[in-house]
């Protein structure tokens, strides 16, 4: 009886630690990170994307999956929220910014990313400080050196357009399943008056009218984050579209039409003789109910 006096109490407190301990393991969060970048693409959209990982139970940083992401901005020393995104299955927050943004006295717009009071992921946050640019790329029809100019532009304190010097610009082309490097020197930087100039490789396939996408980026500029823009040129050698892509042969999806006959006379007459047959078993039953 006083063994099971003392043995109870050790249970039941035992059992209270273990129920304690999981509440513990259910509460607590994963370890998140923010990686953000800001994007200007050819239609003059901007993006802001936040890439957020957390540590899995290995300890390893990993995707994070359906994380809430608040959106700031700042005005005048003031956050303002801007949006709430959820990370999709690689992890990435989208959204794309407003036309018009704060900005501060040096130009520059201010973008934040948070996770604020996630039930599964712990307290992170990222911040990106832009000036706003525009790239324009100029190309001249009758040029037969395929030369292409991207010219780099940003406000100054008036408002006006003022040319970038010393930011690099690397040259492509639009493919299907993204861009392709236009060259083995891609890259290009500005001079005093904002301008990099590429020459363009001949003999890059185009479509059937030998058009090509141009296209030019900033990529991860400490000023002005990424930008790109696109145009379209007759610079391509021409598709030659293959007027009988599926030839007759034996490897084809259409036999030779010499087999085609071969084989239908074969299997003809196989079923004629099969026809002939049954005929005369058809006669042979008549003349055998008209003996009777």
């Amino acid at each position: 009886m006083k063994l099971n006096r003392i043995v109870l109490p050790i249970a039941v407190l035992f059992s209270s630690l273990l129920v304690a301990q999981d509440k513990t393991k259910a509460t607590e969060k994963r370890d998140a990170t923010i990686q953000l970048a800001y994007y200007k693409k050819a239609d003059l959209t901007r993006t802001a994307v936040a890439i957020v990982k957390a540590k899995n139970s290995t300890g390893k940083f990993m995707a994070a999956q359906n994380a809430r992401v608040n959106f700031y901005t700042t005005n005048e020393g003031k956050t303002e929220l801007l949006n709430t995104v959820t990370t999709n299955g690689i992890g990435k927050a989208i959204l794309i910014l407003p036309a018009e943004l704060p900005t501060d006295t040096g130009h520059a717009f201010t973008i934040t990313a948070k996770i604020e009071n996630d039930s599964i992921y712990g307290d992170a946050d990222e911040e990106m400080r832009y000036k706003d640019a525009s790239l324009v790329l100029k190309l001249d029809a009758g040029d037969t050196a395929h030369k292409a100019t991207a010219i780099l532009t940003r406000k100054d304190a008036d408002g006006k357009e003022t040319p970038v010097k010393g930011a690099d610009i690397k040259f492509y082309v639009q493919r299907l399943f993204g861009t392709m490097p236009a060259g083995d020197d891609f890259t290009v930087t500005t001079d005093e008056n904002g301008k990099a100039e590429f020459k363009y490789p001949k003999g890059i396939p185009g479509d059937v009218k030998s058009t090509l996408s141009i296209v030019a980026k900033v990529d991860d500029n400490d000023q002005f984050g990424n930008i790109e823009t696109k145009t379209d040129a007759t610079w391509g050698t021409p598709l030659v579209v293959d007027p009988n892509p599926f030839p007759r042969a034996l490897w084809e999806p259409y036999a030779p039409l010499p087999l085609v006959i071969t084989i239908s006379t074969l299997f003809g007459g196989v079923w004629l003789t099969y026809f002939i047959i049954f005929r005369f078993l058809v006669k042979i039953k008549k003349a055998g109910k008209a003996i009777v």
